[in-house]
């Protein structure tokens, strides 16, 4: 696979892909496991947390790749 072919935009949606699924299994475990809350309940806030570190994580790595 020639990584430099990958657009900026494919880059960054890659990476902010693999950041927000790192950071919804730690917010899984975290409020199911140390936080005793219900998995559902933990699984619900860790999908809403993906998809806000994901925009987040996305928009900052585009304007980091693209200068």
């Amino acid at each position: 696979m020639d990584l430099n072919s990958w657009t900026p935009d494919d880059n960054a949606r890659r990476f902010a892909t693999l950041i927000a699924t790192a950071s919804a299994v730690f917010t899984f475990l975290a409020l199911w496991l140390g936080a005793a809350w219900n998995p559902l309940l933990a699984l619900l806030l860790a999908a809403v947390d993906a998809v806000i570190v994901w925009l987040v994580v996305r928009a900052g790595l585009r304007a980091y790749f693209r200068r």
